[in-house]
C-alpha cells in the first residue's frame, strides 16, 4: 500500500524488509510476493486512475520484481554486493522503460499538475511576468523524467540497504560496498550518447543515474577513509551528512571519487600501505 501512494517509500521499506525473509523457505518467499502482488492488482481494478494505474506499474514492476531478484541474488551467492549492483542497475533500467512506456501518461499527469504550477508561480512575483516559465517547467520535468525518477529511486535503494543492514543477519558495511568494475561502462556510454545531439535527451539522463549509482560508492570510500572516528561521534557525523546533502558540488565530488574507485581501489591501496607500515621496523 505504502508502494502505490509512494514509489520511494514503498522501495525502502520494500528493500529493508528483504533483510527479514531472505532465508526464509522458499514457499514462504512466494506466499509473501503473492500476497504484495495481489494487494496492488485488486487496488488498481478498483481505480484505474492514471496516477494509480502508474504507480501500480512502479509497485509491481519497479520495486516488486527488483525485491524478489534482490533476495534470490542474496539467498543463492550470499553476495550482497552482486545484489546491490543488480538492484540498481534494474531499477535504471526500468527508469527508462517506465518513461517509454507511460509517456502518454506522464504528459496527461502533467497537464494535470498545470493549477498547481501555476498557484506556486502566482507566490513568486518575479515569475508571474514570465509566461514561458510554466511551459519551461513541464518541459523539464517531462524530458528528465527518467533522471529524476531514476534518482529517488535509486537513492531509496541506498537507504533501504541501510535499513537491510539493520535487520538482517547477512550484513554489508557500507565502507565495503563496491560495484562490478564493469558497470563503469555504463557512464562512458552516456557521456558517449550526450555528445551528439540526436541522443543528448538520453545520454544526459543515463548520466545523471548512473552518478547517483557512483555517489554510493563514494560515500562508500570516505565511509572507509573515516574509519571509527565519525562511527563513534554521531553528532559529527550527522553535521557532515547534511553538509553534503546540501552542498552539490561537493556530492558531484563524491560521484567522481567513486569512479576513480573503479580504477585505483581506494580502500585496497589504504589496506596495502597499512600492510607495509605494520612490516616496517622503522
Amino acid at each position: 500500500m505504502i508502494s502505490l501512494f509512494s514509489p520511494f517509500l514503498g522501495l525502502i521499506f520494500v528493500v529493508s524488509y528483504c533483510g527479514k525473509i531472505w532465508h526464509w523457505e522458499f514457499r514462504k518467499q512466494i506466499l509473501v510476493a503473492a500476497l504484495y502482488f495481489a494487494v496492488i492488482i485488486i487496488v488498481v481494478a478498483y481505480d484505474g486512475a492514471l496516477a494509480v494505474s502508474l504507480n501500480a506499474s512502479d509497485a509491481l514492476v519497479g520495486i516488486g520484481l527488483g525485491a524478489v531478484l534482490f533476495v534470490l541474488i542474496v539467498k543463492n551467492r550470499l553476495d550482497i554486493n552482486k545484489a546491490l549492483a543488480l538492484l540498481v542497475v534494474y531499477e535504471t533500467a526500468y527508469c527508462f522503460f517506465r518513461s517509454w512506456l507511460f509517456a502518454p501518461t506522464l504528459l496527461a499527469l502533467s497537464k494535470e499538475m498545470t493549477p498547481v504550477y501555476e498557484a506556486y508561480m502566482h507566490r513568486i512575483p518575479a515569475l508571474q511576468k514570465n509566461k514561458e516559465m510554466l511551459q519551461w517547467i513541464q518541459n523539464f520535468m517531462i524530458s528528465y523524467q527518467s533522471a529524476i525518477w531514476g534518482s529517488i529511486q535509486l537513492t531509496g535503494v541506498f537507504i533501504g540497504f541501510l535499513l537491510f543492514n539493520r535487520i538482517s543477519v547477512l550484513k554489508l558495511q557500507i565502507r565495503y560496498v563496491r560495484f562490478p568494475d564493469r558497470l563503469v561502462y555504463l557512464m562512458i556510454i552516456a557521456l558517449a550518447l550526450s555528445i551528439y545531439s540526436h541522443t543528448r535527451l538520453f545520454g544526459i539522463n543515463l548520466l545523471i543515474c548512473s552518478s547517483v549509482i557512483y555517489l554510493m560508492q563514494g560515500v562508500a570510500v570516505l565511509s572507509f577513509a573515516w574509519g571509527n572516528y565519525f562511527t563513534k561521534t554521531k553528532l559529527l557525523r550527522t553535521l557532515l551528512i547534511i553538509a553534503i546533502i546540501l552542498n552539490y558540488p561537493i556530492l558531484i565530488l563524491i560521484s567522481f571519487i567513486g569512479v576513480l574507485d573503479v580504477w585505483f581501489d581506494f580502500r585496497k591501496l589504504n589496506s596495502i600501505m597499512e600492510e607495509k607500515n605494520e612490516s616496517d621496523i622503522n
